[in-house]
């Protein structure tokens, strides 16, 4: 019976567009309707049927409901699934429904630049009443050799990226905000440094080569993107064989003012999150420790509470035969 359920939730050609939409990434309600054109009670309904048929899950945020792809589905609903990814290009509404799901793209990324944009002058209080100087620190203390090629993804206004100049070669500074990469472009000419190329871009899908990197370094950054997995992939790939990621981030908590008052994307990553993404990159020997420094440290009030910082290290296998194993 299991089995035949799980046929007939992919019976409806809607319900086949959903389940390509929420396989790019996680979507809320809204986003579904509009990316697959229907009516909000339609989705929902599909939706839940994805759902108990173990193809979808659920997180709740709020007053929102967000849905995204599965990865621990039942056997049966794997199977299905891995068939029909590779042909969802060929439902009939493919071109238009991946043409919307780009204009939300673009709208979520419209909003997190605005965020950054206005903050720009302010960052490095905003930052100091968040977290403190240490962080910076915390991450510099993973990597020793010198003389390397070093990327800084999310520079903001540049507080890591001076400190990894002082030692490195060339670090590449990349930031979605021009007036982040504006405001740090000012900072370095005042500091004179001048072994920083700073980069307008996105994490997701980061201006660097292949392999062109030393080592990539991602500070309190991963929280406010959309797809931490798609941002710890690219990283992966821009490191050469050998090379070391350095990732910063929050510990999962529940504090939902980071979320409304910081522009937090997600509440957190738990370790066993973490570990996944970096393995399905390519990364091995993946370290994860809490840093006993805490965000929001400074405003503990009304409520409030900080939470634990971890950082994470992984390193790209200096065989291809070893990076290759590492993602299966």
């Amino acid at each position: 019976m299991d089995f035949i359920r799980t046929l007939k939730a992919l019976s409806d050609p809607i319900r086949l567009r959903v389940l390509a939409a929420v396989a790019e990434e996680e979507l809320t309600v809204g986003e579904i309707q509009e990316i697959v054109d229907s009516v909000q009670s339609s989705v929902s309904r599909n939706l839940a049927i994805l759902r108990d048929a173990g193809f979808v899950r659920h997180r709740k945020d709020r007053t929102n409901v967000y849905f995204s792809l599965r990865q621990d589905m039942p056997e049966q609903a794997r199977e299905l699934f891995d068939s029909l990814e590779r042909r969802f290009a060929e439902l009939p509404e493919s071109r238009e429904d991946r043409a919307r799901l780009r204009e939300c793209r673009r709208r979520r990324i419209h909003r997190s630049r605005n965020y950054f944009e206005t903050l720009a002058g302010d960052w490095e209080k905003v930052r100091k009443s968040y977290f403190d100087d240490r962080v910076t620190s915390l991450a510099i203390e993973k990597l020793l050799p010198s003389s390397l090629v070093l990327a800084d993804v999310g520079c903001g206004t540049g507080s890591l990226t001076f400190e990894l100049a002082r030692f490195a070669k060339r670090v590449i500074a990349i930031d979605l905000s021009r007036a982040m990469i504006r405001r740090a472009r000012s900072l370095a000419r005042e500091k004179g440094i001048g072994n920083v190329d700073f980069r307008l871009g996105d994490a997701e899908d980061l201006p660097l080569a292949d392999k062109s990197i030393d080592a990539a370094f991602c500070v309190m950054v991963l929280h406010f993107l959309d797809d931490p997995a798609r941002v710890i992939t690219e990283m992966c790939r821009i490191i050469r064989a050998g090379g070391t990621l350095i990732l910063v981030d929050l510990v999962a908590h529940r504090e939902e003012w980071m979320r409304e008052q910081m522009a937090h994307r997600w509440l957190g990553f738990d370790r066993i999150s973490v570990e996944r993404w970096f393995r399905a990159g390519g990364a091995t020997g993946v370290e994860y420790e809490l840093t006993g420094a805490y965000a929001g440290g400074k405003i503990d009030k009304n409520g409030k509470h900080p939470v634990e910082i971890f950082v994470a290290r992984a390193f790209l296998p200096r065989h291809p035969s070893a990076r290759g194993s590492a993602g299966k």
